[in-house]
């Protein structure tokens, strides 16, 4: 806990001082007062996976970071337009501290089901997935069959008890399909970067 130090004169004889040097120690000792309490609250409001409520959460793509196509692979993940939220299809199911590490299978949306993660918290503080992989997803649009594989790394934080945000990398690899439509990636595997919001219904 952050607290702060603050200078006080010595008591001794207070009764003796004038006015003026009373209401100067009784200013001293509130702004001590008003310190210690903002650090007190500064520390509590941190939370930590321990604050997380488990349950079925509403997940939202809300911003993303193309680094494969210059932008156009965002509506494969933000189909509405990147001005607008995403609301996953599914509702995903985000577990309690004392429940981690678990192993499950979730599904986001079309063509996004059956990804198995695994979750736990290393730190504490943030609930991670790492290294959980989708093969033959399909890009859709003018690209014909095309199909990629996806591997998902993640991290969400607890902004609330029951709201969480964080980030989604997928790194998109081995673009490939029978009508030779596969887009050329900037390079291979390359990033898409993911801003979720999810919210406890």
């Amino acid at each position: 806990m952050n607290t702060a130090r603050c200078a006080l004169p010595h008591l001794r004889g207070f009764t003796s001082l004038p006015v003026e040097g009373i209401l100067s120690l009784m200013n001293l000792l509130t702004t001590c007062l008003i310190l210690f309490l903002a650090g007190c609250n500064s520390q509590d409001s941190l939370l930590t996976v321990a604050d997380i409520r488990s349950g079925d959460y509403q997940f939202y793509t809300v911003a993303v970071d193309d680094g494969c196509l210059d932008g156009a692979l965002e509506a494969l993940f933000m189909p509405e337009g990147s001005g607008t939220p995403h609301a996953f299809q599914y509702l995903v199911f985000v577990p309690s501290a004392d429940e981690l590490p678990i192993s499950y299978s979730v599904d986001f949306r079309e063509p996004f089901v059956g990804m198995e993660v695994t979750v736990d918290s290393p730190d504490g503080v943030s609930l991670q997935v790492q290294g959980s992989v989708m093969e033959a997803v399909e890009l859709g649009g003018s690209t014909g069959d095309c199909v990629t594989d996806m591997k998902a790394d993640a991290t969400l934080t607890p902004a609330e008890s029951q709201r969480l945000v964080g980030t989604a990398t997928i790194s998109v690899m081995d673009p490939r399909g029978d009508d030779q439509l596969c887009p050329v990636f900037q390079q291979d595997p390359c990033q898409v970067v993911l801003e979720l919001e999810a919210v406890l219904p």
